[in-house]
Formats: structure tokens, sequence, C-alpha cells
């Protein structure tokens, strides 16, 4: 029987480690099964300048940093994954906005995975205009299309509309992905935690022909 079609709609953001891994994972099951993933945006630290915060202004002591990324660095090491972030927090929302340009342009994949790993393997500072505008440009997205869609409502739109769907499941951090419209996982899970539930999804869609 031929497997059905995976649709996943996932929660993200670019200033989240646990998205950057998340996102890996999502590639790696590509490879066993039929995935569609849709990416919706998520601003999980609307509250940080647009020129970003260097760790040493956050409100959290040295030592609950370096617990916290010795963490994430195990985590994304289990993928294969070596982490170079970047030294300031950025703000991730014109990161987000442009996202969503680039979604309309059918470049969504190319510009999410790009900024990922330039914030995340390389360091370099994503919430930067002129940074966001030479990576899109470097994958045929126009520069003046992109600063005249910034210049309406519909990014700010596109993430109210994403922080309302997850607001209705009662649900305020990411990643978070959605089997199907059937079940759920919520945070950094292992990647087996993935292929349990894509499994246990199919069984029940399986089960459901059945009858």
């Amino acid at each position: 029987m031929t497997q059905k079609k995976l649709k996943i709609v996932a929660y993200s953001d670019y200033v989240c480690p646990f998205c950057y891994i998340g996102y890996y994972r999502i590639e790696q099951l590509k490879k066993e099964y039929d995935i569609e993933i849709e990416w919706k945006p998520f601003e999980i630290h609307p509250e940080i300048p647009k020129e970003g915060l260097s760790k040493d202004q956050l409100p959290f002591p040295p030592e609950y940093l370096e617990m916290l990324m010795a963490n994430v660095k195990r985590l994304a090491k289990e993928d294969g994954l070596t982490l170079s972030p970047a030294e300031k927090i950025i703000n991730s929302r014109l990161a987000l906005y442009i996202s969503e340009f680039a979604r309309k342009k059918g470049k969504y994949d190319e510009f999410h995975e790009l900024a990922l790993d330039k914030y995340w393997k390389e360091g370099k500072d994503v919430g930067d205009q002129s940074l966001l505008l030479e990576l899109a440009e470097s994958i045929g997205l126009n520069r003046d299309e992109i600063l005249n869609y910034l210049e309406t409502d519909e990014p700010q739109k596109k993430v109210k509309e994403a922080l309302a769907e997850l607001s209705k499941l009662m649900i305020n951090g990411v990643p978070t992905f959605i089997f199907n419209d059937k079940r759920m996982v919520i945070g950094a899970q292992p990647y087996e935690t993935f292929v349990n539930v894509i499994n246990k999804v199919l069984e029940e869609e399986a089960s459901e022909i059945a009858d």
C-alpha cells in the first residue's frame, strides 16, 4: 500500500535553538516518510529591540545560559549539527516578515534554511535588514519588492494569524509540530518521538480507511 502523505504544520522562530534542531529532524524524517511541511511564524521574543541584545544584557545568570547552550549543543550533536550561534540575541520579526514574502514567491524553504543556518551555524545577525535582503537576493528575490511588501500590513497579519492559531490550542511556545491535524509534538523531542507519533497517525488513518 502506498504511504499516505503526511501534512505537518510547524510553528517556529529563527531565534529559537530548538526550532533549528527541529528543522533538521524534520529534514531527516523526509528521507523516511512522504511529508509535506508547512512552516508558520511564531515570534517568541517580541520584546527584544530591533538591534538585538548581547548575551550579558539578558535577565539570566551566566551559569544558566551556559547550561542552556550546553544542552542545545548536546541535542544538536545527536543530529550531527555543530552550532556556532551569534553572540547577540536577535529580534526575529524582520526575518519572519521576509520569510512570508519568500513564501508568496515560492521560495520559502530556501530562505528558511538559509536564515537558520546563517544564525546558528555561522553566527550572523539575521535580524539585520541588510543581511536579510542579501540572503533574499541570493535566492532570486527582488529587493525593491521586499521593501514594498514590508511597508504593507500583510506580514504583520500573517504573524498574528499564526499566534492566534496556537493560542486557540493553548500553546505559547515553539517549536510545535501538528501531524495531519491529529497529534502534536511540542519542543525539542527525541527523533524517535517524531517517528512514534508519525507511525501512530498512519496506523490510525489506516484503521479509519479499513472501517
